[in-house]
């Protein structure tokens, strides 16, 4: 089945793989940070304090597989991919911003693209300081966020 076809029509089978995953995950001490199904690759990136390692994303990949296989949601072949966030991970949530405060970060909006240091969290807004000015953006604003290492 095609990548587009199975995210169009799957959302919710993607939402329960979320949600199985997660569980497993948050047990193991990791965070799920996002989950795409992309070709024929599931590729799951986690995150934990201090960092994923290369021995991380093994365990992982193995608990998680034994789960997949034994609850079998996925019906066509797929090869199961595991990595961390790396130094331009994306930011999506709230939350994420607030924790990356103080960082650089390159962000996309409708307006155009600027690089600048994330400073604050406020409501729905999310402050940052460009080129030695302060901007504010709205989370819904943003297309796309990166890290900017």
């Amino acid at each position: 089945m095609p990548a587009f076809l199975f995210s169009m029509m799957d959302r919710g089978l993607m939402a329960k793989i979320f949600a199985m995953a997660n569980t497993e995950l948050s047990m193991m001490g990791f965070e799920l940070i996002d989950i795409e199904f992309v070709g024929k690759s599931l590729r799951l990136t986690i995150d934990k304090p201090g960092g994923v390692t290369l021995g991380d994303c093994v365990s992982v990949t193995r608990r998680v597989g034994l789960l997949l296989d034994a609850e079998d949601p996925i019906e066509s072949k797929y090869r199961l991919e595991v990595s961390s966030p790396g130094l331009n991970r994306k930011l999506k949530t709230a939350r994420e911003f607030e924790h990356f405060s103080g960082r650089r970060a390159k962000v996309q909006t409708d307006k155009g693209i600027f690089r600048g240091t994330i400073t604050a969290l406020k409501g729905e807004n999310v402050i940052f300081e460009v080129e030695g000015s302060e901007v504010s953006v709205g989370l819904n604003d943003i297309i796309k966020a990166n890290l900017d290492f």
